[in-house]
């Protein structure tokens, strides 16, 4: 017997249709798994001791451990198991250092996602990106049509577990460029958890918009559910990396593998190529091809940078 199919391009062709604005997911809908994985929470591991070290009296890596050290005091209290305390303003700086040091870790172990962990991880990653030791990875499909649905008039959000800080530095650094001014703004867990119905009505509230008019996009089902609980629309993105879907999430979610489904329309096809390229306009080496290579060329103008660079954000 075979597996239900994702639901149908015919389907995926009405997702935009009353749509005002559209709140992406990050980790495994604009960006891959393992840039996370593999990229920004090893290099947190690796550079934190240097970074507090060096940055230790910066007022804003002082909130970050003041939070921290009230969050581990906290859950000392509630015997949360494996809790690891940081010591106060009249212990050394190399106590307070190392004792940091071992409480993210312990965090990044339990895949935790507090606001307390994520406010230092985006510090440290905007140590990273500004140096160049880092560039925010995105699939192929989303720097060019994050720019024409903006044209078109679609107020774009972000909602992601990492810090709005660490979801700003990403999409300034990206793999194409700097596409911070596409969005209309960004929320991060601040405003609520992200398997919560409460987050997304927030979220509408902020924005704006009715929330039957918001569409919101993640690869996490129970993140999909709360956001149609709240009232939004919302559809699952499959993503190479991601975990498989059920045949249950198949059916009751539309389901795109690309940003450019949203229309389901081919016609659309000459529009995104155009985002794609630098201007809409051909390479000289071009001359020689027919006016349809020159389309497909420009099309590729800024994906060919993707290969050569590796959330939570």
């Amino acid at each position: 017997m075979m597996a239900p199919q994702k639901r149908s391009a015919e389907e995926a062709e009405s997702l935009l249709v009353g749509v005002r604005s559209i709140v992406f997911d990050i980790e495994g809908t604009t960006t891959p798994i393992s840039f996370v994985k593999d990229t920004l929470f090893p290099y947190v591991r690796n550079n934190i001791d240097g970074f507090l070290t060096k940055n230790f009296e910066n007022a804003e890596v002082q909130k970050a451990i003041t939070a921290l050290r009230d969050l581990a005091t906290k859950e000392k209290e509630e015997k949360v198991e494996g809790a690891v305390e940081i010591p106060g303003g009249d212990a050394s700086k190399e106590d307070v250092v190392k004792a940091v040091s071992e409480n993210v870790k312990w965090q990044m172990d339990g895949d935790r996602k507090t606001t307390e962990l994520k406010a230092l991880q985006g510090l440290i990653w905007k140590d990273a990106y500004e140096s160049k030791e880092v560039k925010g990875e995105l699939f192929e499909d989303v720097g060019p049509m994050l720019k024409m649905l903006a044209e078109e008039g679609v107020q774009l959000y972000v909602f992601s577990s990492g810090s709005v800080e660490a979801q700003k530095l990403l999409f300034a650094n990206s793999s194409q460029g700097d596409l911070t001014d596409v969005f209309s703004g960004h929320f991060d867990t601040t405003t609520g958890s992200k398997t919560e119905s409460a987050s997304y009505k927030k979220i509408a509230a902020e924005i704006g918009n009715e929330p039957k008019d918001i569409l919101f996009l993640t690869d996490i089902p129970e993140e999909a559910e709360a956001a149609v609980a709240g009232g939004l629309r919302s559809a699952l993105v499959i993503r190479p990396g991601n975990a498989d879907l059920t045949d249950e999430h198949l059916q009751n979610f539309a389901c795109i593998e690309r940003f450019d489904e949203l229309y389901g329309d081919e016609d659309d096809e000459d529009d995104i190529k155009r985002f794609a390229g630098d201007n809409g306009e051909a390479d000289d080496d071009d001359d020689d091809e027919d006016e349809g290579d020159e389309d497909d060329e420009e099309g590729e103008g800024d994906n060919d940078d993707d290969d050569e660079n590796p959330d939570d954000i």
